[in-house]
C-alpha cells in the first residue's frame, strides 16, 4: 500500500526543499520534455525553469498593464 505523506513531509532520501509531483501529459508533450531536458534526471529542472519563466512573464505583464493604466489616465487629463 502506498505511503501517504503528511503536508510538508519529505520523501526519504530527498532534500527537504523539493516536492515530488505526479502528473499526466500527452505523449507529444512527454516526447518534447525528454528532448529538451536531455539525458539524465533533468525533467524536473526543465519544468521548474519553465514555471519560473512563466511566472516572471506574468509579473511583467501585470507591471506593464498597471503602467499602461497610469499613462492612459494621464493622457485623459
Amino acid at each position: 500500500m502506498p505511503k501517504i505523506l503528511t503536508e510538508g513531509q519529505a520523501y526519504a532520501g530527498r532534500r527537504a526543499d523539493v516536492t515530488v509531483l505526479n502528473f499526466t501529459v500527452d505523449k507529444e508533450a512527454a516526447t518534447l520534455l525528454r528532448q529538451y531536458a536531455g539525458p539524465g534526471k533533468k525533467l524536473g529542472e526543465l519544468v521548474a525553469r519553465l514555471i519560473h519563466t512563466h511566472h516572471a512573464r506574468q509579473m511583467e505583464r501585470q507591471r506593464v498593464r498597471e503602467k499602461l493604466v497610469v499613462v492612459l489616465n494621464e493622457e485623459e487629463v
